[in-house]
């Protein structure tokens, strides 16, 4: 009986074991719908001291069809609405892949990299990797993600994880380009000893661009062997075919440009194409001056030369600086349109982002005009209230400055209808409390007159400014007219 006891309790043992075995592995993974996830709570894959796992939202999108591609192929994935991440979670959901890079582009045009999921080892199916903690002062408008499948085509599920909203994601559609067919090469010599590129040697293994060739085009690729008669063979990245093909055509590839201010990955500006410019990442730069730029506004790669690309940098050359408060113009119509600088180039250019539309411009630095606190030829500085005209019809228009240009451009919000206008410092003069001459101060009661027929109107004083200029509100309208101060008799004292 004894033994029976025993054997009975160690199976009651062995099956809550197993339970709670079980209850582990079953715990519910990611969503692997294409659908948006809006489940308030995601599990980090990381947990960190600031924040809370209750607080977390998260959205995530598939990607599927991965192709074999070699170095990958590129996928973007757009916010609905640019967002502050906390991370980015990726899972195989199908197949098995290795992640090239995934790099979260900013609504300002900035483009991160993110660290712990470039250049991964090869991923299983169910296999999940993450990014390192993202800076929360970045709002991310879309998500780029170069993978290569390892096998049939592969299935990932990203997930972007937030901590205010809930990151709706749109997986933007693919466009392959098409590449011309080219014959198939002829057998290739027996190899001998490389000769010498340039000062270095070209050998097997070198990343090179051959071009141009005769559709104009410049393919990417790698040495595979190198001849005595000035023969190369290469494997092109797109078709994975070898041809073999002049030494003078073959180029290989660098570091960054002779002057070394150009490197791979540098943000570049180039253009202008038909008056337009596109800003891009440079991905590989060659020894014949060539480069690949992958562009931000629809992934694709281009071949530039250094005469129509600059680098982005927080500055541009005229000290016009990134997060600076401009004025551009006057244009052709005469406007001024205020804005905040994005980015500086090294050509000279200065990105702006208009207030009145949020598009960014590509502007030269004579018509980008600073602000500053005060014009020190007026004594007008920003906030002060004010008295715009006379114009059309002697009308004045009160309002408060809202912006001062280094071309001595003033910029103000008119009360009566609460827009901004550029207007010159000689058309505009400064509220002040008291009118000098006669002593009559704002809130002081006044009688305006004679006019004619010998009327005389009784109100209050609104406004004194430093031209003379007096703003009366009338008894017996209520409206506000600006008077001269001797046309104004104050109460007896």
């Amino acid at each position: 009986m004894k033994a029976f006891t025993k054997t009975l309790m160690a199976m009651s043992l062995l099956t809550s074991h197993l339970a709670q075995a079980s209850g582990i592995e079953d715990l519910p993974g990611f969503d692997e719908e294409t659908t948006q996830t809006t489940a308030p709570v995601v599990t980090p894959a990381v947990p960190t001291q600031n924040t809370q796992a209750s607080n977390l939202l998260a959205g995530s999108v598939s990607i599927n069809a991965i192709s074999r591609k070699s170095n990958g192929t590129l996928y973007t994935v757009d916010l609905k609405q640019a967002l502050s991440l906390v991370r980015i979670d990726l899972r195989v959901t199908a197949q098995k892949l290795k992640l090239h890079r995934v790099t979260l582009v900013t609504d300002t045009g900035a483009r991160v990299n993110a660290r712990q999921l470039e250049n991964s080892a090869v991923l299983e199916a169910g296999n999940v990797v993450s990014s390192e903690n993202l800076n929360q002062s970045d709002r991310i408008s879309s998500i780029e993600v170069v993978a290569e499948s390892y096998g049939a085509e592969a299935s990932i599920l990203l997930t972007a994880i937030a901590d205010r909203d809930v990151p709706v994601l749109r997986l933007r559609a693919i466009t392959t380009p098409v590449q011309p067919t080219r014959p198939t090469p002829p057998a290739p010599p027996v190899p001998s000893t490389p000769p010498v590129h340039g000062n270095v040697p070209l050998r097997s293994g070198m990343d090179v661009l051959s071009g141009p060739m005769n559709d104009g085009k410049y393919y990417a690729g790698t040495v595979v062997e190198v001849y005595n008669n000035s023969q190369v063979l290469v494997r092109d990245y797109d078709d994975s075919k070898t041809y073999v093909r002049p030494l003078s055509s073959v180029s290989r590839r660098v570091q960054c440009d002779p002057t070394g201010v150009i490197c791979q990955r540098s943000q570049v500006l180039s253009g202008p194409y038909s008056g337009k410019y596109y800003t891009g990442v440079v991905r590989s730069i060659y020894a014949n001056g060539l480069y690949f730029v992958t562009d931000d506004d629809d992934g694709k790669n281009y071949t530039r030369k250094i005469s129509e690309i600059a680098l982005r940098s927080q500055c541009a050359p005229s000290k016009h600086c990134a997060g600076d408060n401009v004025l551009s113009g006057p244009f052709n119509d005469g406007k001024y349109y205020n804005g905040v600088v994005v980015a500086g180039y090294s050509n000279g250019l200065i990105a702006v982002r208009d207030s009145d539309d949020g598009k960014v411009y590509y502007r030269n630095p004579a018509v980008v005009l600073k602000s500053v606190r005060c014009d020190e030829k007026s004594g007008l500085c920003i906030g002060n209230e004010v008295l715009s005209g006379p114009y059309s019809n002697n009308r004045y228009y009160s309002g408060v400055v809202t912006g001062i240009y280094s071309n001595g451009v003033i910029y103000i919000r008119d009360h009566d209808d609460g827009k901004s206008y550029a207007r010159k410092a000689s058309q505009v003069t400064k509220r002040i409390r008291c009118e000098q001459k006669k002593g009559l101060c704002e809130g002081a009661r006044v009688v305006s007159g004679p006019y004619q027929g010998g009327k005389y109107y009784a109100g209050t004083i609104v406004r004194v400014y430093a031209n003379g200029i007096i703003q009366v509100r009338d008894d017996d309208d209520g409206k506000t007219y600006e008077r001269k101060a001797h046309e104004l008799t104050g109460l007896r004292n």
